[in-house]
């Protein structure tokens, strides 16, 4: 998106001052209350956009632009305009371009009105306060995010406007923030006086509409408004910063929705480390819901969404984003799914009625809020029923609790199926949407305009048989109404009470007094008709939206039943098992795969893998291995492994035992981000920061090639201290992957709890006895690597044989060392001016790793006997 795109247009009214216009004297007027936003001004059939709204419109949606009548001043007036039937689409594409817009629209019929149609704003859209369908992913909540900063605190607020959903969060450290940024995925925010923070919010939001908001001079007065007294005495305990961004969030909903109940009753505060930490990089490295070209397709969300309706498919994405860290909990979710999981039958019969179950949070606060149609109406009673025909399964089982407690909104469901048709129109003023004998107003003025029909076949009958014209009609359009059609070649017959109507190319148009009564009374009739039914059509919207609270909690006892009926799925289908998740500091995985690679890869040629890592055991594990081994694949599959036992799901496992995990740290593969103007190195070392400072004992950490993106002594050292500090500092669970086989000597001065394990590899020998081939085995073994066989996968990249017959030798000389090794060096120029750095014994290495502070009488003991046997 453009980051320019979302900034207020002007009005442009001072280059119009005197346009006297009444319609365009009310554009202004409405382009006044909303400077910042594209006004969709309605005029009959379109929706016009004047000045500079329409210049900037029509480049955004590659419209026509036009003008309008010169104003006063002779000045062209720009102008552009969409269909109001088409509207929707053109909404959704400035949405995507990060753009608010106003709804201007005509608040009574033109042709019951003489002169000016009176116009108000009814709706004001942006990106994160939409409702329309057409603009929103059924598959994803659609969150407008409010940040108020002051020095390291942070308060975020998150409306979900069409779930009615509102929750605030305070935050205690840059990196927390940009997690919770990246996890609500927010597609709009608004920024309270931290111009610095509109700059970090647009860079770990890059799809999002980021713009500076004001404070609310009462929040807590705006929230008692809003919430009611209860609410906001509880309000009273949050944060100054949880307030002020709750009273922002209120404001910015109660603008989009001027003349409508917002439907948020409560405020719901939560502790972001109730759940499992991830960081902005765990999100976007472990693929969790985009890849990292940042599609949907290939994430772990799409790989394992099952869900059969779309209110599923939402929870599904929060719990893959927010895992729980209570063990009691999760076992709970675990219990639902194992129940579905062991009797196939009722999973197929849960999820082929839970596929009839329309979207009842969205289609309930569409009606609360006065926009839902007679379709969305429809579509709502259909998907109640199915709600009650869901409740008649049963309740046993883990899976069907909540159906005992769920109010099915029974008398909601009978009223609209009382009252709307089977299949109602998308549009109320077309009539045709109400039910016989619903109101007797509506049937006697049908009865009217039916007979009055019978009566006109009959005139076209007599009409036809007098005349002696076999092809006389009575036909009807909008423009003329109801009118007798004669061809050219029967004119001559045309009776004397025939008046000429409309001349066409093959005949001509007449009509009679009699027809023209007649056509009065249809056409009366059928417009009382339609007028009577859309006023019985908003009393029922109105009575719905009264009970949408109650129609939301029943979607949200859907939605949790089909994320369980969704996992039991995944598990069947692609052989899944639950797992152990207890309060031990243990992973412990047999035969582990990475989801989404055997989801991809053909059936048979991924191998699984043993993983075990125990915060009180051998914590650290440095795995070396060459490139392509699956090094990352292994660590990945780990957390996914983790993320997925505590979100509630099985695992791609035979056995899996997980010890809980508070956060998720990952610093893997290379990227940079030179818009902040931080190299690749530099982006390395701000993950290694954050994870150094954050992560505990509990904690999971993945670190792929730390310190790769410097020189080679100033990477084995970085990669040396930080393996020390996870292992002596933070005593962590971790899974470090490196080139530097130095790292493996850890082992021996740390043992029991850092080991060494490679990735298999076979080598294919050539003549000369070198490996000019390697077979990946991808099997995690005990040990280090014997080699990082970088050569030979340089030649299977293509690499000329001249370069890597050189590489060989050049590796021999350094792999013996000696003036062979630094004359080598010199003559390629590294290293230059330096002798090589003085290599430390074992016996050094094991003294210089000591922490005398930390070490107790029985360890030093233990050393002692250690270096002892080193020295013989």
């Amino acid at each position: 998106m453009a980051r320019g795109a979302g900034r207020p247009a002007k009005s442009g009214k001072s280059s119009a001052r005197g346009e006297h216009s009444p319609a365009m004297q009310q554009f202004f007027r409405a382009k006044e209350q909303y400077p910042d936003a594209l006004l969709f001004f309605r005029m009959g059939d379109f929706y016009e956009l004047f000045h500079d709204d329409a210049v900037v419109a029509a480049r955004a949606l590659d419209l026509v632009l036009t003008s309008r009548q010169k104003n006063d001043e002779g000045v062209d007036i720009p102008m552009c305009g969409v269909p109001h039937h088409a509207a929707t689409g053109y909404l959704a594409r400035l949405l995507e371009k990060g753009f608010k817009v106003a709804i201007c629209e005509q608040m009574v019929d033109p042709r019951t009105v003489k002169g000016i149609v009176p116009r108000e704003v009814v709706r004001v859209v942006t990106p994160g306060l939409a409702l329309d369908p057409d603009t929103l992913d059924a598959r994803a909540d659609n969150l407008l995010g409010v940040l108020v900063s002051s020095g390291a605190e942070h308060a975020l607020a998150s409306l979900e406007l069409t779930r009615a959903d509102l929750a605030v969060c305070s935050l205690r450290s840059p990196s927390e923030l940009l997690g919770e940024l990246v996890r609500l995925e927010l597609r709009e925010v608004l920024v309270v006086g931290d111009d610095a923070m509109r700059g970090i919010v647009e860079r770990a939001l890059p799809r999002a509409r980021v713009v500076a908001a004001s404070a609310v001079a009462d929040p807590l007065g705006r929230i008692r408004e809003q919430l009611g007294d209860a609410e906001a005495t509880r309000a009273a305990s949050l944060t100054e910063l949880a307030r002020q961004a709750v009273a922002v969030a209120i404001a910015a909903a109660r603008e989009s929705q001027p003349r409508a109940p917002l439907g948020v009753r409560t405020i719901a505060s939560y502790d972001p480390t109730a759940f499992l930490g991830m960081d902005d990089a765990a999100i976007r490295n472990l693929e969790l819901v985009r890849t990292l070209s940042g599609e949907r397709e290939g994430s772990l969300l799409a790989l394992i969404d099952e869900s059969s309706t779309s209110m599923g498919a939402r929870v599904l994405r929060r719990r893959l984003l927010s895992p729980l860290a209570d063990v009691a909990a999760i076992r709970r979710r675990h219990d639902a799914v194992e129940s579905l999981v062991l009797d196939p039958p009722l999973r197929r019969e849960v999820r082929a009625r839970l596929a009839r179950v329309s979207d009842l949070e969205r289609l309930a606060t569409r009606a609360e809020l006065d926009v839902a149609t007679p379709r969305d109406l429809g579509s709502l009673a259909s998907g109640l029923r199915a709600a009650d025909e869901l409740c008649t399964l049963g309740t046993e089982g883990d899976a069907l609790s909540g159906l005992r407690r769920a109010d099915v909104v029974a008398d909601v469901c009978e009223e609209l199926e009382r009252i709307l048709v089977e299949a109602p129109p998308h549009v109320a003023t077309q009539g045709g949407l109400i039910r016989d004998r619903v109101d007797a107003r509506i049937d006697e003025l049908r009865t009217l305009a039916t007979s009055s029909k019978d009566v006109l076949l009959a005139l076209e009958g007599r009409e036809r048989a007098g005349s002696g014209i076999a092809g006389l009609e009575v036909r009807f359009n909008r423009v003329f109404g109801y009118y007798f059609e004669i061809t050219r070649t029967n004119l001559a017959r045309v009776p004397k009470h025939f008046r000429r109507k409309q001349t066409i190319a093959n005949g001509e148009r007449f009509t009679t007094d009699e027809l023209d009564e007649l056509a009065d009374k249809i056409l009366g009739a059928e417009d009382r008709a339609r007028s009577l039914e859309q006023g019985v059509f908003e009393e029922l919207r109105r009575s719905v939206g009264k009970q949408a609270s109650r129609i939301r909690a029943l979607g949200g006892v859907i939605a949790d039943l089909d994320v369980h009926a969704a996992l039991a799925e995944l598990a069947q289908k692609r052989s899944y098992h639950r797992p152990t998740v207890d309060d031990s500091l243990v992973i412990e995985l047999d035969d582990s795969r990475h989801p989404i690679v055997e989801a991809l890869a053909p059936e048979g040629t991924v191998v699984p893998n043993d993983v075990r890592v125990d915060a009180d055991g051998e914590r650290l594990l440095v795995i070396t291995g060459p490139n392509m081994a699956g090094k990352s694949t292994l660590m990945r599959q780990t957390a996914l492994c983790v993320i997925l036992a505590q979100a509630g799901s099985f695992v791609p496992a035979a056995r899996a035992r997980i010890g809980l995990v508070d956060r998720i740290y990952t610093r893997v593969g290379a990227s940079d981000n030179l818009g902040r103007g931080q190299s690749t190195f530099m982006v390395e070392m701000r993950e290694t920061a954050t994870l150094c400072a954050g992560a505990t004992r509990r904690s999971l950490v993945l670190l792929d090639e730390i310190g790769r993106g410097t020189s080679t002594f100033d990477g084995l050292a970085i990669a040396w201290a930080v393996a020390e500090h996870l292992d002596g500092i933070i005593g962590c669970r971790a899974l470090f992957a490196t080139h530097y086989h130095e790292l493996c000597a850890l082992e021996a001065l740390r043992e029991g709890r850092v080991a060494n394990y490679n990735v298999a590899a076979r080598e294919q020998p050539g003549k000369d006895g070198t490996p000019t081939d390697v077979v990946f085995l991808h099997r995690l073994v005990r040990g280090a690597a014997k080699s990082s066989y970088g050569v030979v996968v340089a030649r299977l990249a293509g690499l000329p044989e001249g370069v890597l017959a050189r590489a060989r030798q050049v590796l021999a000389d350094l792999e013996r060392g000696g003036s062979d090794a630094r004359r080598a060096t010199s003559q390629m120029g590294l290293f230059a001016g330096k002798e090589a750095p003085k290599t430390r014994t074992p016996i050094e290495e094991a003294l210089v790793g000591i922490d005398l502070d930390r070490l107790t009488p029985l360890e030093a003991l233990n050393l002692i006997a250690k270096l002892k046997s080193m020295a013989r």
